[in-house]
């Protein structure tokens, strides 16, 4: 090659930092590489993009042990201080109190330290991360649509290849990659209504193989979820968003269109409206109606849903070994008792009021990234009325990203509007 230097030369460059390494020695010479700080963006933006797909923990391990390394380093406790600590606190001791009464401690105790790991290795370095550069979300966004892309394009290649009626992810099934989709549709709808011309066309571009991928997934709980989610964003888009109203318009009706032609999802569309097909989720429901009356303050510990359903299970009921009750509400009371679900309500309430600020008062740019967000975070939570898909790390590392989000970018939009 032109301009090559031949194999047995080294560079000036390379030489003064070859005498750099063995002036400085190999201990100091490691401290001049990116610190845990400078790694964490970096880190978040690769764990939303391996979300989708099914393979977050390749970037929350490494974003978690960043954090942890980045701490101990500042000599400082792990957290990021927020407008939700004091519901969470609550909510997280109620259900270690509810874990610790529980006949099955040797579950519902390591589920708890599992969930209270969530918001340390999730919520807080991402709060920090988008407090340090605000101009991160958009990346993130981005990461997570992209992720998206390929995880749709991905369920439509096993709903062709494997045969089995439904696509999914390996590493994810079929409701969970329908979660998954469902909330990188609306990050890309965010995308594109805070982007230029060119950000937008790549972000309705992307809607394509996320869609494909949502219909294909079968999934109905998902679908409902999408639909909140993009009633929602209508809603939030303003009185300026008229044309952004008839594109959301326009994207409902093709993927409503391709959803009615293609005969599997015709199907599973119209068994909604059939009540014999929801006959395994009401024995279900009404199955954990009589748990939560047995258990109502304590409930029978968290994740324990699955050990006590055998005791409970009706006469009909299809499901076997169920995890939980397909509705996040009903498993929280079950689990965690009337009280841990209270308390859950109330720290969710906090976040929705958060993220409903930051998507009104956010300036224009920022706003519509926002409202995809806020977007996002609704269609995961109206999923959860007819699944329990955020019943998992997974799932649940997406919602204390989305969390820390809508935190930051309302925290940015009050500083802004108290400012002389």
């Amino acid at each position: 090659m032109a301009g090559a230097l031949p194999p047995h030369r080294v560079g000036p460059a390379a030489r003064e930092s070859f005498q750099e390494g063995r002036t400085l020695g190999p201990a100091r010479l490691l401290l001049r590489l990116p610190g845990p700080s400078a790694l964490r963006p970096l880190l978040l933006c690769a764990t939303a993009a391996l979300l989708p797909p099914g393979y977050v923990l390749a970037g929350a391990g490494p974003l978690f042990l960043a954090w942890v390394w980045e701490a101990a380093r500042d000599r400082r406790w792990p957290w990021e201080p927020s407008a939700v600590d004091f519901p969470l606190a609550v909510w997280l001791a109620l259900v270690a109190v509810s874990s610790a009464l529980s006949p099955h401690r040797d579950l519902a105790l390591p589920n708890t330290l599992l969930l209270a790991l969530g918001p340390v290795a999730g919520l807080a370095p991402a709060l920090r991360s988008f407090r340090e550069r605000p101009l991160l979300l958009r990346s993130l966004a981005a990461a997570w649509a992209l992720g998206g892309a390929v995880a749709g394009a991905w369920v439509v290649w096993r709903y062709l290849q494997t045969g089995a009626g439904r696509g999914d992810l390996p590493q994810l099934g079929w409701n969970a990659a329908g979660t998954v989709l469902a909330s990188a549709s609306m990050l890309a709808l965010g995308l594109a209504r805070a982007g230029g011309l060119r950000e937008q066309a790549a972000a309705w571009l992307v809607q394509v193989p996320v869609l494909a991928g949502l219909v294909a997934t079968l999934s109905r709980g998902a679908w409902i979820g999408w639909l909140a989610g993009l009633v929602c964003f209508t809603v939030l888009a303003g009185r300026r968003g008229r044309i952004w109203r008839v594109g959301v318009l326009a994207l409902l009706a093709a993927t409503a269109a391709v959803t009615l032609t293609h005969p599997p999802a015709r199907a599973r569309a119209l068994s909604a409206l059939d009540p014999q097909s929801l006959l395994d989720r009401i024995l279900l429901w009404k199955a954990t109606l009589r748990m939560v009356a047995d258990h109502p303050w304590t409930g029978v510990g968290f994740g324990a849903f699955v050990r006590e359903h055998p005791n409970y299970r009706l006469p009909g009921d299809p499901n076997t070994a169920p995890p939980f009750a397909h509705n996040l509400p009903l498993s929280l009371a079950a689990e965690t008792g009337l009280v841990g679900l209270v308390a859950f309500l109330a720290f969710l309430v906090t976040v929705l009021r958060v993220g409903l600020q930051a998507s009104v008062r956010a300036p224009p740019p920022a706003r519509g990234l926002a409202a995809g967000v806020f977007s996002a975070l609704v269609a995961i939570l109206a999923q959860q009325l007819v699944d329990g898909t955020l019943q998992s790390f997974h799932l649940g590392f997406a919602f204390w990203i989305l969390t820390a989000a809508l935190l930051s970018v309302e925290e940015a939009s009050k500083v802004r509007q108290e400012a002389p």
